[in-house]
């Protein structure tokens, strides 16, 4: 019988018939192939365990083969089956998560095709709206109107968000342990596995302190590997749709017209960095952009920002 190494593992080319003397069947094997890839995730990318387990799972039940055996029509063919399903950025950001799936392998020569064949469409970029300093302190506001755990906690979440430029999933998986005395993070880049330094002020910082406290008095025992937000009812790691849900109560709440997301504070500070002259190559190692060419898509005006320029250029003028 034909046996197909993995991992010291031997299949045989049909890998649901029988293995070391067992039957197993393709579930079996497909789930060991999705752990064995996870496991290796959430050893620099904590927070990525679930979302990545979704899209690897559709993808490997729907090819139900090992990565030897597999052929680039197999990725056209998933890639094809979600796009009437998707818009196209949730195709995007799915395939992206194939990619680094079938690059795991390909990494370790178990793939059976090239990695060229893994093409990710791009989906028409849609620059978000970058929050405004009146619209944070109307935030501040709403955040300030609350008591307890939740508001002493969403005040330093949306204030690390304002002074850090970090990404959401960069956020949420912060530990206690991840912060240094000099009010700054070293943390991995949700998109290059390279470890970054981001800031904070002295107001945020206080911020921080006064929901740790609160949650020690509340009798929880944090160590460095606590993590830094925690959800209000399971008590676990602060999810990235929890946050976005509290954004959108704080901003409805402040009649914020405006469409604001989490991602938007990354913009503002790229903006803010823009406003003040900052380099482009500077502001991309603060923000972890791998080339300063990024930069460039956050600083893009939007409709408001360019009347608001246009405005401020005309009173110049006159």
């Amino acid at each position: 019988m034909e046996t197909v190494n993995r991992g010291g593992l031997f299949l045989p080319t049909n890998y649901s018939t029988r293995i070391g003397g067992a039957r197993r069947s393709a579930d079996a094997i497909n789930g060991e192939l999705i752990e064995e890839f996870l496991e290796w995730k959430k050893s620099y990318t904590k927070w990525a365990f679930d979302r990545y387990r979704i899209w690897v799972t559709r993808f490997q039940e729907h090819v139900s083969k090992v990565p030897e055996e597999m052929c680039a029509r197999d990725y056209v063919g998933f890639a094809e089956s979600i796009k009437e399903g998707y818009a196209e950025k949730s195709v995007q950001f799915a395939l992206n998560i194939v990619h680094n799936y079938l690059r795991f392998f390909a990494e370790q020569g178990r793939l059976g095709f090239p990695m060229y064949f893994v093409r990710v469409p791009r989906a028409r970029a849609e620059s978000h709206y970058a929050i405004t300093g009146d619209e944070f302190e109307l935030i501040l506001d709403q955040i300030a109107a609350g008591s307890g755990l939740i508001r002493a906690r969403d005040e330093a979440m949306f204030r690390l968000l304002w002074d850090s430029g970090m990404r959401l999933g960069e956020l949420i998986g912060l530990d206690v342990g991840d912060l240094k005395p000099d009010r700054s993070a070293q943390i991995p880049t949700e998109k290059t596995v390279t470890d970054r330094h981001v800031f904070w002020s002295g107001e945020t910082e206080r911020a921080i302190r006064s929901y740790l406290e609160l949650r020690r008095q509340g009798g929880e025992e944090i160590g460095r590997g606590s993590p830094l937000l925690r959800g209000a009812k399971c008590g676990g790691r602060l999810t990235g749709r929890a946050v976005q849900r509290r954004l959108k109560r704080y901003c409805s709440g402040a009649q914020i017209e405006e469409k604001i997301c989490p991602h938007s504070f990354r913009h503002a500070f790229i903006h803010r960095m823009a406003k003040k002259g900052v380099p482009d190559s500077v502001t991309s190692v603060l923000v972890g952009h791998t080339s300063p060419i990024t930069v460039a898509h956050y600083t893009r005006l939007n409709a408001f920002e360019q009347r608001a320029f246009y405005e401020a250029e005309s009173l110049r003028a006159a």
